[in-house]
């Protein structure tokens, strides 16, 4: 009886311990002792896919010619993404604004005062998304050069993340797995069936971003890049029914 009191303090300890669970206790059978354990694992996977943003804006009197101007630029610069190694199937245009500007009203500004429009500005993004990782500060660079003026959004990330989110589980099972044998070895007692194997909350955190930038002049052809890694991450929760020594699990 004694021992029997001691495992379901044991279970409530680890509940309260474990932090938020996802498991829904309302159909356990709290008659019967029961172990709860919590395990999370966190693989660091190497980047295998670049992404970022590559803009062009251009402002002109005319809208015309803002627009000419931006086109050249554009191409140009996915000229030089293909002469990279970049494929067209790789890149894919984002936003494409064309604006008016308007005048700014003198001070203090006269009764009669109308605004009129006095430029247009042209804007387009690029979607770059690519396996060559090792490029990011090569291509940032020459992207500066070849006529881009707004970089921004540079992520390192897995072109499949699924592979290393299994891997993760797997881990994360593997140390539940332990840590509740040894925790029933202490209580002087044995694990019996799974009640329940519940995957907690997993995915993935892309290595840092790059914030958005934007150059005037070129002032290189590369830019210093580190890729970092990136964490993914899984967790498990696993009920076990607790039995005595001398019980044998059915």
């Amino acid at each position: 009886m004694c021992s029997r009191f001691l495992l379901t303090i044991l279970g409530l300890f680890l509940l309260s311990s474990c932090g938020p669970q996802t498991y829904n206790y309302s159909n356990v059978d709290t008659a019967v002792p029961q172990l709860v354990v919590q395990a999370e694992a966190t693989v660091k996977a190497m980047p295998d896919l670049l992404k970022m943003r590559l803009g062009v804006v251009t402002e002109a009197e005319d809208a015309g010619q803002a627009l000419a101007e931006n086109n050249q630029r554009m191409e140009a610069l996915m000229l030089m993404l293909e002469d990279m190694g970049v494929s067209r199937e790789a890149l894919a245009t984002g936003q494409f604004q064309i604006r008016p500007e308007w005048s700014v009203p003198p001070r203090p500004t006269p009764a009669n005062w109308q605004r009129k429009i006095v430029g247009y500005r042209v804007s387009n993004e690029l979607h770059v998304a690519t396996p060559k990782v090792d490029l990011a500060g090569d291509l940032l660079g020459l992207a500066q050069l070849a006529g881009a003026n707004q970089i921004g959004g540079l992520q390192f990330d897995l072109a499949e993340p699924e592979l290393h989110r299994q891997q993760a589980i797997t881990e994360a099972t593997e140390k539940a797995i332990r840590k509740a044998q040894t925790l029933a070895a202490a209580a002087g007692a044995r694990l019996g069936e799974i009640v329940s194997l519940t995957l907690n909350d997993s995915g993935y955190a892309a290595a840092p971003t790059m914030m958005l930038a934007e150059a005037r002049a070129a002032t290189a052809d590369s830019v210093p890049i580190a890729a970092g890694k990136v964490d993914v991450q899984a967790g498990v929760t696993i009920v076990y029914r607790l039995l005595k020594n001398s019980q044998t699990s059915h």
